[in-house]
C-alpha cells in the first residue's frame, strides 16, 4: 500500500473527528480575533498565525499516525523477535525438542504462536535403529484445545516411531488410537483434526514421508536449486479421511550432503500485511535466495522478514522445521 492510500485508509477510520476539531479551532480563532480591539493589520497577522499553527498541528498529527499506524512498529517487532530468539517463551518451549546435530544431520526448528498456547507443533528424534524422524503439524483452531490435540499427536509420534518402520504406518496407528479415544469418551470433540507431515531419513540420506500437510521444499546443494515436494497421505482425524481417494502416503527421495529440507506450517505464507496481501510466494523466493550457511540464521531472517511484512504482528501460529544432510 503506497503513502497516499495508507493515509486515506487511516483518515477514513478517523471519520469526522479531525475536520470537526479543525472547524472548532478556526471558529474559536475567528471570534477571538474579531473581538479584539486591534487594527485590521494586526487581525490579519493573528489570523495568519492561527492558520499556520493549525497546519503545524495537523502535520504533526499525520506524521505521528503515519509512524504508529502505517509503517511497521519497530517496538512490537523487536519484542516478538526477542521472544522468538529465546525459542519462544510460551508453553511449547517446555515440550518441543532442542536442536539436534550429529555426524549425519543437523535439525533446527522454531515456532511463534498467535496465542500463549498454539496449535502448531514439531518433533524430531532418532530411533533405536539409527533412523531420524521429523514431524510438523498444525491442529485446527487456536488456544488450549488445539494445543492439547497437538500434544496428543506429539506424544504418540514420540512413542510409535520406535515400533514402526514407515511414516504411513505411524500415522495410521495415531488415527486408530484417536478413534478409540473418541469411542471411550463420547464427549470428545470428534471434529478436531490436524495436518501432519512425518518424515523418516536413514544415515545414508534415504528419505520417506507421509501425511497431508502443506508441501515442503527440498534444496539440492549440488545444483543450488530448490524443488517443491508435494505431500500425500492422511490427516490426523477421525472424520476427514473418509473422503480421500487413492491415498498412497509412501513417497521417497534422496538427500545428498549439503541438501536441506524446509518444512513449515501454513501460518508462514498466510500472514497478511498492509492491503491484506499474503506473504505467500515470498516464502519460496526467500528460500531460493537466502544463504544456506546457518539454519538458525535462516529462521531468524525469515521470521524478521515476515514481521516486517505484517507490521510487527502475526495472525496465526507459524513454524519452520529444517533438516540438513551432512
Amino acid at each position: 500500500m503506497n503513502f497516499e492510500n495508507s493515509m486515506k485508509v487511516r483518515l477514513q477510520r478517523l471519520g469526522w473527528l479531525v475536520p470537526a476539531a479543525n472547524l472548532i479551532f478556526l471558529l474559536a480563532a475567528v471570534f477571538t480575533i474579531l473581538g479584539l480591539e486591534i487594527t485590521v493589520k494586526e487581525k490579519i497577522v493573528f489570523g495568519t498565525l492561527s492558520v499556520v499553527l493549525l497546519y503545524l498541528v495537523n502535520y504533526i498529527f499525520i506524521i505521528f499516525n503515519l509512524i504508529k499506524r502505517v509503517f511497521p512498529s519497530e517496538e512490537v517487532r523487536g519484542k516478538i523477535m526477542k521472544r522468538y530468539r529465546k525459542g519462544d517463551d510460551r508453553m511449547q518451549n517446555y515440550l518441543f525438542p532442542t536442536d539436534l546435530e550429529d555426524e549425519n544431520y543437523e535439525i533446527f526448528a522454531r515456532t511463534l504462536t498467535y496465542n500463549p498456547i498454539g496449535g502448531d507443533f514439531y518433533n524430531f528424534l532418532k530411533d533405536s535403529r539409527g533412523n531420524y524422524w521429523i514431524g510438523i503439524g498444525d491442529s485446527v483452531g487456536h488456544g488450549y484445545l488445539a494445543g492439547l490435540f497437538s500434544m496428543m499427536i506429539f506424544q504418540q509420534m514420540s512413542l510409535l516411531v520406535h515400533a514402526h518402520s514407515a511414516p504411513y504406518d505411524v500415522i495410521e496407528e495415531i488415527n486408530e488410537k484417536l478413534s478409540r479415544r473418541i469411542e471411550r469418551y463420547p464427549s470428545f470433540n470428534s471434529s478436531l483434526y490436524a495436518t501432519f507431515l512425518l518424515i523418516k531419513a536413514d544415515s545414508e540420506g534415504n528419505v520417506e514421508h507421509s501425511g497431508l500437510h502443506p508441501s515442503f521444499v527440498h534444496y539440492k546443494s549440488e545444483t543450488g536449486t530448490t524443488e517443491l515436494v508435494e505431500t500425500d497421505g492422511k490427516f490426523i482425524s477421525n472424520t476427514m479421511n473418509a473422503s480421500l481417494k487413492n491415498v498412497h502416503g509412501r513417497r521417497k527421495f534422496d538427500m545428498k550432503p549439503g541438501d536441506i529440507v524446509f518444512c513449515f506450517t501454513d501460518g508462514l505464507y498466510e500472514q497478511k500485511g498492509n492491503g491484506n496481501l499474503y506473504f505467500g510466494e515470498s516464502l519460496f523466493r526467500f528460500i531460493d535466495e537466502v544463504p544456506k550457511n546457518s539454519l538458525k540464521k535462516i529462521a531468524e531472517d525469515l521470521f524478521e522478514e515476515i514481521l516486517v511484512h505484517t507490521g510487527g504482528r502475526i495472525q496465526d501460529d507459524m513454524t519452520i522445521l529444517m533438516m540438513r544432510k551432512k
